[in-house]
């Protein structure tokens, strides 16, 4: 008995078939290993940027820290100069005394002024501060 040949339309069919079985599927796996490979360095990546943050954030605490230092010891550098004993010195040092006798100035124009001695000396106290 011999075999018949069978038509060709038949014999592509079953050679596709038996190629695409054979044929590796290379597409999906390559499109997944560079999404795993790219997903792996945007995890590095984000570790890097947290700890170049965190390394920032340290540099601003310590200078946080040293500013506060140096704002508490300004603060005591002006209140010691406020000392009544210490301007007493040095306005001493310079020459400055307390004024013997007190004479009383009269300033035309300012006796319309209506209040208390206090409130007489308040536009000339207005006039001296706005001067520079």
């Amino acid at each position: 008995m011999t075999a018949g040949v069978l038509p060709r339309s038949t014999n592509r069919r079953v050679g596709e078939r038996s190629r695409a079985r054979q044929r590796p599927v290379v597409r999906p796996l390559l499109i997944f290993t560079i999404a795993v490979i790219l997903a792996f360095f945007a995890v590095i990546y984000s570790r890097i940027s947290l700890d170049r943050t965190a390394f920032e954030l340290q540099r601003l605490d310590r200078e946080v820290v040293a500013e506060q230092e140096r704002h508490w010891n300004l603060r005591a550098d002006y209140a010691h100069l406020q000392a009544p004993e210490l301007i007493t010195q040095r306005a001493a040092a310079l020459g400055l005394v307390y004024p013997e006798d007190r004479r009383t100035i009269e300033i035309t124009g300012m006796a319309n002024t209506v209040g208390g001695p206090e409130d007489r000396w308040m536009d000339m106290r207005a006039l001296l501060v706005e001067q520079p």
